[in-house]
């Protein structure tokens, strides 16, 4: 059993542990329903069944730490896994055979560009026509590096006005990974089963232009993925492990979504 503070208890006890349960959403898009165990005049609560589980899943060791963020008023939570350099850790991915018929999205040539707020043609396009800015060779960042750029990369998306989202760069993305997983609350709550297209565009004017996927889990949840030019993207960017992304949604129709990305190095 791990015991909830019980700062919070007092603060927010009546509303976001009134039930015997919880929900915890960690940042994969994973969720784990956990029961609650509270002493008998209430001012003490512990997560209990289903606490174990969620540990075991993630490698959860002594010296980690996790941040809870209180969905209310649902008694959910938001949670992120830090190592003990206060690096996010690298979740898990638990394979699945994709619905090949739901995989497969018909993709349209036509969008409209006053909504989307871009100007481009389809030269623009990173695709092998323009080359990286920057392509030399990077050390490995450290751990405080890493914890330098999420705090920017934090920092930058605090100030976005459009729904975002970031990715930390893992070493996946660079030798094995050719998409991107779109954080699930963020594509349920602003993607549409009919976008199609995804559009990437860096500070300095560069664009590329990629699918959009989805893919169903056994239990029926939507995850989503950008593909198809994800690894142009890492490479002219010269992206490495422990780098950051923010990916701020622009502007969108009913088949295409557009984001402007802002990269921020560890190293």
């Amino acid at each position: 059993m791990h015991e909830i503070p019980r700062k919070f208890v007092r603060e927010y006890g009546l509303k976001a542990l009134l039930k015997d349960q919880i929900c915890l959403k960690v940042r994969d898009g994973k969720e784990w329903n956990v029961g609650l165990t509270k002493s008998n005049n209430g001012t003490r609560v512990w997560l209990h069944y289903g606490w174990e589980k969620l540990v075991g899943f993630y490698s959860v060791k002594s010296g980690y730490f996790l941040v809870f963020k209180y969905e209310n008023p649902s008694p959910s939570f938001y949670v992120v896994i830090f190592d003990h350099t206060a690096t996010e850790i690298e979740y898990p991915v638990k394979k699945t055979r994709l619905d090949k018929a739901k995989e497969k999205v018909k993709m349209e040539t036509y969008f409209d560009d006053d909504c989307l707020d871009l100007d481009f043609k389809d030269g623009d396009l990173s695709s092998g026509v323009k080359k990286p800015t920057n392509s030399r060779w990077r050390p490995p960042s450290t751990g405080s590096q890493q914890a330098r750029a999420m705090a920017e990369a934090n920092r930058f998306q605090s100030m976005t006005l459009n729904p975002s989202f970031i990715c930390k760069i893992w070493p996946s993305h660079i030798h094995r990974t050719k998409s991107l997983s779109i954080p699930k609350n963020f594509a349920d709550m602003n993607l549409e089963d009919s976008i199609t297209k995804i559009i990437l565009k860096a500070s300095d004017g560069r664009m590329w232009s990629g699918e959009c996927g989805f893919y169903w889990t056994p239990k029926m949840q939507r995850m989503t993925f950008y593909k198809y030019g994800w690894k142009s993207f890492i490479r002219d960017n010269n992206l490495a492990v422990g780098d950051f992304c923010v990916f701020e949604m622009t502007g969108k129709n009913s088949t295409t979504v557009a984001f402007k990305v802002e990269s921020f190095r560890a190293s």
